[in-house]
């Protein structure tokens, strides 16, 4: 008979992905056994996931005393940790603090701390920087991020801790420019880790996840995020050619999820948690991974929606908020697949064929594509029979209107995207991006 901690074991040391469908049966199969030996006669759900989660608890609690880092990835990127508490132990243990700032680890509290301030700024050099004004800003309207339980008081102490937070970390990596959502990355690790922690561990991760997004230009979050269409192609090619149609193929509805962890999205916080602890123990790239399963996972509704732009993107937008805890768990378990099969090594060979597929795209008539979905006759069903000329009359149009919103729509965003480039990006203040120039560095024409 296999024990529910055997079961838990040979899951976290399996290098390849699990059905969650096999994954569900063997998992019954265990807590029935175990219901059968303790004697028991039946258990409700919530006693079961009680008896998963102690099981859980305890493994976890024993690879920590043994500091089994490897096993412990494997579980942040699997299962996720359960708790803040574990988080606030483990964390720091797989982040790997700068040598430059020490992190020891108190055996009587169990927990990690920094003997020495290494990131400490005065009040001037704090309301001094070029960055804070913007950072406050930032801060003190994103109320929806901050722990639904904390009290006005409290709420406010942790918005001054977070841009003291953000603001020493400028200040120690000057060369490091700040985007809006740079907040909302180091927010979740200052709830989790308290001000003196989080520091060393948000430089830590800076430079190894979020420098590209800091850079003086857009372009190589740009290129990046460019990754997200040849992987949705290669999950479900079908949807990746209706986006691209749609207008969405440059994937702006995903950009605030990529450079934010998905945290500006979301609203839960244990959602938000749960996926920092795969991010964290993964490659830079793994948001791009989950993106392109979220879009996966939704394939046939966004088929199902008017091929155009504002439609498509309206609805892509919200598409993270709209998945619950379980769902989450099936897109990651996706993603770590999606990422074992096509590495980041090969996203550069994927690009290549999606830009080949694309000039097909331009060249095919959206007519014999929706004749290839749903066969000849769908583009017949017309009770009165019209002739091709009528229908290509009507169809142009339609088609007038969609173009109309399009450009206002792109109007509208470019505007918004200036607006925040001269908020964000901008060191001088003196100094003003037009719309050419937004243009030029968005594309690099």
């Amino acid at each position: 008979m296999v024990t529910l901690e055997e079961f838990f074991e040979s899951n976290i040391n399996s290098d390849s992905d699990n059905d969650s469908a096999l994954m569900e049966d063997a998992l019954s199969e265990v807590i029935s056994s175990s219901i059968i030996t303790n004697g028991s006669s039946s258990l409700s759900d919530d006693e079961n996931f009680l008896i998963i989660s102690k099981t859980k608890s305890d493994r976890i609690k024993e690879l920590l005393n043994k500091k089994n880092k490897r096993q412990l990835i494997k579980y942040a990127k699997k299962t996720g940790l359960i708790n803040i508490l574990y988080r606030k132990q483990i964390w720091p243990l797989v982040i790997r603090p700068p040598s430059y700032c020490t992190v020891e680890y108190d055996n009587n509290n169990k927990l990690y701390f920094c003997p020495i301030n290494y990131y400490a700024a005065d009040k001037n050099q704090i309301e001094s920087h070029r960055y804070y004004g913007q950072v406050r800003m930032d801060v003190e309207r994103t109320l929806k991020r901050f722990p639904p339980n904390y009290s006005d008081s409290a709420r406010i102490e942790l918005q001054e801790e977070l841009i003291i937070t953000v603001i020493k970390m400028l200040i120690k990596h000057d060369y490091l420019n700040y985007y809006q959502g740079y907040h909302d990355i180091c927010l979740t690790f200052l709830i989790v880790l308290g001000a003196d922690l989080c520091l060393p561990c948000i430089d830590t991760i800076t430079k190894s996840h979020f420098k590209d997004f800091m850079e003086p230009t857009m372009e190589k979050t740009r290129d990046l995020l460019s990754y997200l269409m040849p992987l949705i192609n290669c999950v479900n090619s079908e949807c990746a050619e209706y986006m691209q149609r749609g207008g969405v193929g440059n994937v702006m509805f995903a950009l605030s999820w990529f450079i934010t962890w998905y945290s500006h999205v979301l609203d839960d916080l244990d959602i938000i948690l749960r996926l920092y602890d795969l991010f964290i123990v993964s490659h830079f790239l793994m948001p791009i991974y989950v993106a392109a399963e979220i879009v996966n996972f939704h394939a046939d509704q966004i088929l199902s929606i008017d091929c155009d732009m504002p439609s498509l993107h309206q609805y892509l937008t919200r598409l993270p908020s709209e998945l619950d805890s379980n769902t989450w768990e099936e897109i990651i378990n996706r993603s770590l697949h999606l990422f074992r099969n096509h590495h980041p090594d090969t996203l550069d060979v994927l690009n290549d064929e999606w830009i080949k597929r694309c000039e097909f795209i331009e060249k095919l008539p959206m007519e014999t594509s929706i004749r290839r979905r749903y066969g000849k006759d769908s583009l017949e069903n017309d009770n009165n029979r019209e002739t091709s000329s009528n229908i290509n009359d009507r169809n142009e149009q339609q088609g007038a209107l969609p173009r109309i919103v399009l450009w206002g729509v792109t109007l509208t965003i470019s505007g918004l995207a200036i607006y925040i480039w001269n908020h964000t990006q901008r060191t001088d203040p003196t100094t003003i991006i037009s719309l050419g120039d937004f243009l030029a560095q968005l594309y690099g024409k």
